[in-house]
């Protein structure tokens, strides 16, 4: 079994910005009607981006959102 170390990076504007063994993951809810936490890999970038501003880090939402397919936002 391997062990995942995860620190948190930041926290704020709705999002959670985690550096694990493998990367960067933002967590943040997913804006359905109850609320669930959706954790995410980005890039590093991504991760840079996110922590700008609110904006910022809701653009970087909607970027993953489209990436996994969902078609469009959840919120």
């Amino acid at each position: 079994m391997r062990f995942i170390k995860s620190d948190l990076i930041f926290t704020g504007y709705g999002v959670d910005i985690l550096k694990k063994n493998d990367g960067y993951y933002i967590r943040y809810d997913d804006g359905t009607v109850a609320t669930f936490e959706k954790e995410s890999k980005i890039t590093f970038d991504e991760a840079m981006r996110a922590q700008k501003s609110e904006s910022d880090a809701y653009e970087v939402i909607i970027a993953i959102q489209s990436r996994e397919g969902r078609g469009r936002p959840q919120f």
